[in-house]
């Protein structure tokens, strides 16, 4: 399956499950929640295409449909979002992590979500 350019792999579709779950289904922008996380979507500040980012939590946020398309559509604000949710610091930290070069072991992060998952079922 692919989104955009961007091919999703068994290991996407287990840790946008994973995160969903973690963070109880609800919009992080709007703060609306949603049974079982169906309306939401996993985006990537830093897009799936960088690899070293791809699975990482701090990159990614738990958006409503509307509020994904909303910061697609309009990235500088996106931008002013993720800096004040994460703060200088740790917006930076996460800027030299997808500047990184890095290719994920697939079997690896699928395995790991797996088990992320079932953890959190107990």
């Amino acid at each position: 399956m692919s989104f955009g350019t961007i091919k999703r792999r068994t290991s996407d579709i287990l840790f946008s499950k994973y995160l969903r779950k973690l963070r109880n289904y609800i919009c992080e922008k709007c703060g609306r929640f949603f049974p079982e996380g169906k309306g939401l979507q996993v985006s990537h500040y830093w897009g799936r295409k960088a690899e070293s980012v791809r699975f990482d939590e701090e990159n990614c946020d738990v958006l409503c449909i509307g509020d994904h398309q909303r910061f697609e559509e309009n990235p500088s604000e996106y931008h002013a979002w993720k800096f004040n949710r994460l703060g200088k610091r740790k917006y930076d930290m996460l800027n030299v992590r997808a500047h990184t070069l890095g290719k994920r072991d697939d079997k690896l992060a699928t395995m790991i979500f797996k088990q992320k998952l079932k953890d959190l079922e107990k």
